[in-house]
């Protein structure tokens, strides 16, 4: 029996397609195992690489620790902290010519080591007063962060602001988290005294 060239030329194909099927079921697998140890290296890279930024910024975390520590109030277990930080709230307000139309204090809420305690603000003033009146309150030596600040202009006032915003004043209690310092200060803490916690934390 003879083989004619197109018989040969289909077998020659037929097998080279076969050859391909068999080579491609061995090393597909493999092809996928590499990517996913290029990838898994990768991965590894780049969060060896983060762990190493963090570990140089250390010193970096450690001063906004301690400088925190010293701006976090602790307060004995029991007191009533409203009137201190409404204290602080009008004074920063007077002094910027912000004036406070209501204040209502909230309750208090636990985080943790920490104490949240939100004032719920309306307030009138102008762009210049307002913008003194923030930067004011953060220079003050308590934690107290701003949220949610609306402003919008009073009808038929000339350039007269109005808005409300919520004062978060945070803090901590004696008996919560690490011991304070011994100290010959009288039972009542003042805003902005040291709290003691180890910065490793």
């Amino acid at each position: 029996m003879k083989i004619s060239s197109r018989e040969t030329v289909l077998g020659i194909i037929t097998g080279l397609l076969l050859l391909f099927g068999l080579t491609y079921r061995v090393i597909a697998p493999k092809i996928k195992m590499w990517q996913e140890r290029i990838e898994t290296q990768n991965a590894q890279s780049q969060r060896i690489e983060l762990l190493a930024r963090r570990a140089g910024d250390r010193a970096l975390w450690d001063k906004r620790m301690a400088d925190l520590r010293t701006r976090l109030s602790r307060y004995p277990a029991a007191m009533d902290v409203t009137a201190d930080y409404l204290k602080i709230l009008e004074r920063v307000a007077k002094d910027n010519n912000v004036t406070l139309v209501q204040r209502k204090p909230q309750k208090e809420k636990r985080l943790g080591d920490c104490y949240e305690m939100p004032i719920d603000c309306t307030w009138e003033g102008d762009l210049n007063g307002l913008v003194h009146f923030l930067y004011a309150l953060d220079q003050e030596n308590v934690t107290m962060d701003m949220e949610d600040l609306s402003v919008s202009l009073v009808a038929g006032g000339k350039e007269r602001l109005k808005g409300n915003f919520t004062l978060m004043c945070i803090y901590t209690r004696d008996g919560d988290g690490p011991p304070a310092p011994e100290t010959n200060a009288p039972a009542k803490a003042k805003p902005g005294s040291p709290l003691a916690i180890s910065p490793d934390m």
